[in-house]
C-alpha cells in the first residue's frame, strides 16, 4: 500500500525496540534515527535469528525490527519460532523482496504486523520523511496486540460436506441430470443420461448458490487481517465475500494470487461482468468503484476504474450498492486502515438491517477506519479475526437453506 508520513503522537512510555539485522550499517542507521526520539528505546541488537530469539527472552521488547535475509537463521524462520513461543509485534525489513510480493505476504501470514522493503528508504531524497515514517511504523506496531500463530495449523478441510448430489445441465442436449458427487469423484467422469456426452462437473458447484454476502473494507495494515480471515473460510460457503482494499491495482493482483494459493475458497481478482457466486471471494482495489447489479435472478459485478476513487470512499460505494439489494443478508466489516472510508456505507448496511462489524482496535495496525465506525455507530459488533470467522460461520448456518435471487 502507499504509505504517507503522518503526524506522530508520542506514546506515554518509551517503546522498547530490538533490532535484528546482519548489517551493522543498517543497525547503526536505525540507532541514529531512534536515539533522537525519547519515546523509543533501543534495548539491544542481534546479527542473526538465533541471537534475536535469545535477546527477546532477555529484554522482552515491545517491537522487533527483523531482517528477512540473515545467516544461521533467516527472518521468516525466526518469525515462525517467535510467533509460536513469544508473540511480539514485528516489522519485517528486506533488502531482496519488495512490497506486494509473495515473500512479503509470507511475512504477514506468519505474524509480522508490517513489511518494509529497504530499497524504499534511505535514497537521499527525503531522509526526514523516511525517518518519520519508520518512527510512525514503530509506534503503530507497539499499539497492536499479537497472538500465537502455529504455521502448521490449517483451517482448510474442517467443514463437513452436507450435499450429496448436484444438478447439472448437459451442454450438448440441455438435459437435466442429478449427479451423485461421490460417484463422480470415484470415477473421475460422468455422462449425460440422454446423449452420453461428458458432463463438466465442479465439486464446488453445489455451493455456488448465493445466500448472503460479506463485504470487507481494508486499508493500510489490512492484508495481515485478511490473511487471518479468508484462509479460514470454507469453499462450501453459500455466501460470497467481496473485499475492497485501498491499494494500487498491481499489489491487489499479487495478493489475489497469493491468497488463492493458501485458501480453500476460490479467490478472484474482481472484474466487471462477473456473476457473484457462493464460495468465492472477489477482491478489488480502492481505485475501482464496485457495485452490484441484479440480472436474470443473479447479481452481476459492475466495476468502473477511477484513479481518484481511493480519495472518494471506494468502500462506501460498494457497501451502499449492496445494502439495499441483500438487506439483512449482508454483513459489512471494516478492518485496519487509515482511510476516511466505510462509515457511510455501514450506515446503509445498518439501515437495511444488515450486520455491521468492526475489527477489534487492538488488532488494527491503523485504527482510523474501524475507530471512526465504532465512534459513529456505538452498537457496532467488535470482533478479532477469529471471531469474524465465527460470525461468518453463524451467517452460513442461518442462511444455508436460503437462496438469494435478484
Amino acid at each position: 500500500m502507499t504509505h504517507q508520513p503522518a503526524k506522530i503522537t508520542a506514546p506515554p512510555s518509551p517503546i522498547k525496540v530490538l533490532i535484528a539485522d546482519d548489517s551493522w550499517v543498517f543497525r547503526r542507521i536505525l540507532r541514529d534515527i531512534f536515539k533522537k526520539m525519547p519515546h523509543i528505546q533501543i534495548m539491544d541488537d542481534a546479527a542473526n535469528g538465533i541471537e534475536a530469539l535469545e535477546e527477546i527472552i532477555k529484554v522482552r521488547p515491545d517491537v522487533l525490527i527483523l531482517d528477512m535475509e540473515m545467516p544461521l537463521m533467516d527472518g521468516i524462520t525466526t518469525l515462525q519460532h517467535l510467533m509460536i513461543h513469544t508473540p511480539t509485534p514485528t516489522i519485517m525489513f528486506s533488502s531482496l523482496s519488495q512490497y506486494g510480493t509473495a515473500r512479503s505476504f509470507d511475512a504477514l501470514k506468519y505474524g509480522a504486523v508490517d513489511f518494509v522493503a529497504k530499497s524504499s528508504f534511505f535514497k537521499g531524497s527525503d531522509m526526514a520523511g523516511d525517518n518519520e515514517l519508520i518512527i510512525k511504523k514503530v509506534i503503530q506496531a507497539a499499539n497492536i496486540s499479537v497472538k500465537s500463530i502455529n504455521p502448521i495449523q490449517s483451517a482448510v478441510g474442517k467443514y463437513e460436506i452436507h450435499d450429496t448430489q448436484q444438478l447439472v445441465f448437459c451442454e450438448e442436449c440441455g438435459t437435466r441430470n442429478v449427479v451423485d458427487i461421490q460417484t463422480y469423484l470415484t470415477h473421475g467422469s460422468i455422462t449425460c443420461s440422454h446423449c452420453d456426452d461428458d458432463l463438466r462437473l465442479s465439486t464446488h458447484d453445489r455451493f455456488r448458490r448465493l445466500s448472503y454476502v460479506v463485504v470487507l473494507g481494508a486499508g493500510e495494515g489490512g492484508y495481515s487481517n485478511l490473511l487471518q480471515i479468508i484462509p479460514s473460510l470454507s469453499s462450501e460457503m453459500g455466501g460470497a465475500v467481496i473485499v475492497v482494499i485501498h491499494d494500487e491495482p498491481e499489489n491487489i493482483s499479487s495478493f489475489v494470487d497469493y491468497l488463492g494459493s493458501i485458501s480453500a475458497m476460490t479467490v478472484v481478482r474482481g472484474q466487471d461482468g462477473l456473476t457473484v457466486e457462493g464460495g468465492s471471494c472477489y477482491i478489488f482495489s480502492g481505485a475501482e468503484r464496485v457495485t452490484l447489479s441484479p440480472y436474470s435472478g443473479h447479481y452481476t459485478i459492475r466495476v468502473t476504474k477511477d484513479p481518484t476513487a481511493m480519495k472518494q470512499a471506494a468502500v462506501n460505494t460498494a457497501l451502499t450498492s449492496i445494502a439495499p439489494l441483500l438487506k439483512e443478508r449482508v454483513a459489512g466489516i471494516l478492518l485496519s486502515g487509515s482511510e476516511n472510508d466505510g462509515v457511510k456505507g455501514m450506515e446503509a448496511i445498518r439501515k437495511h438491517h444488515g450486520t455491521v462489524i468492526a475489527l477489534e482496535l487492538s488488532r488494527c495496525l491503523c485504527k482510523d477506519m474501524s475507530e471512526k465506525l465504532i465512534r459513529k455507530c456505538p452498537d457496532t459488533l467488535i470482533a478479532n479475526e477469529q471471531e469474524i470467522v465465527e460470525l461468518i460461520e453463524t451467517m452460513e448456518r442461518q442462511n444455508r437453506k436460503q437462496v438469494v435471487t435478484a
